[in-house]
């Protein structure tokens, strides 16, 4: 997922520059997650791109063009009851450009079921959950690897050391939310990326950054219920099943 090289990324992004994050591509997330959750993939069966097939997405025909690629990440977050804060479930992407149409449902359910840092999403969480969808646009050459600013860009980093490669990146959101500076974001990197030797100013001058600026929008379990399920909770249909028979009986909510 980090291989890409910069140059590789920044241009074939490029045609979706333009292109936003809408609540309907959220929706379409929620849509994914509960049919998944039907017929089993938390379980580890199952290939990605087979199940998400069987869900129509309905966010298509607001795309100018249904071919549009772009990177993409999908962010599954949880809410504490107690607290009320959202905390990081699952969040996996591209840097490789797709298309969009394709791409949002995959990482749905891959962010959902297969980031290995966290267990997979089960049933009883939906009503906890809040999803975001990240396109990446946007995409330039940095002058060095302080040419960006915290809040605004995403950055992605590539390096040498010896014959080993390194690279890595972090979302626009990231350093400012960490409360990082500049140097800060980049040492992180470095570490994320898989580097533990020591940053000198020539390795740093040695890195090739390329920076770039996300559209993301959020959605809430409640907000996909009310505004694209006409009110109705479809796990009602399985928390209410004794048998699970129930279930399969329900189908994906359609676009009100």
């Amino acid at each position: 997922m980090l291989k890409s090289s910069a140059g590789f990324v920044q241009k074939d992004a490029s045609p979706a520059q333009e292109v936003l994050a809408t609540k309907e591509m959220c929706y379409h997330c929620f849509d994914v997650l509960i049919y998944c959750l039907r017929n089993g993939p938390q379980h580890g069966g199952g290939n990605p791109t087979q199940l998400v097939e069987g869900i129509p997405c309905t966010f298509a025909t607001q795309l100018a063009d249904p071919t549009t690629a772009c990177p993409l990440f999908v962010t599954w977050e949880q809410s504490s009851r107690s607290s009320g804060i959202w905390k990081l479930r699952g969040c996996i992407g591209t840097l490789a450009p797709r298309r969009i149409v394709d791409a949002v449902g995959e990482y749905a359910q891959i962010a959902a079921f297969r980031d290995r840092r966290f267990r997979s999403i089960a049933l009883h969480e939906l009503e906890s959950l809040r999803v975001a969808v990240s396109l990446l646009v946007k995409y330039e050459p940095c002058h060095d690897a302080y040419d960006w600013e915290v809040g605004v860009h995403g950055i992605i980093i590539n390096f040498r050391v010896g014959q080993e490669s390194y690279s890595g990146t972090y979302l626009p959101e990231v350093a400012k939310d960490q409360g990082w500076t500049i140097p800060q974001t980049i040492t992180s990197l470095m570490e994320k990326a898989g580097y533990r030797g020591t940053v000198t100013s020539d390795l740093l001058k040695s890195i090739k950054c390329t920076r770039y600026q996300s559209s993301k929008t959020r959605v809430t379990f409640e907000e996909y219920i009310r505004d694209h399920c006409r009110g109705i909770n479809p796990a009602t249909v399985f928390l209410d099943s004794k048998s699970g028979d129930a279930g399969h009986t329900w189908q994906t909510c359609k676009p009100m």
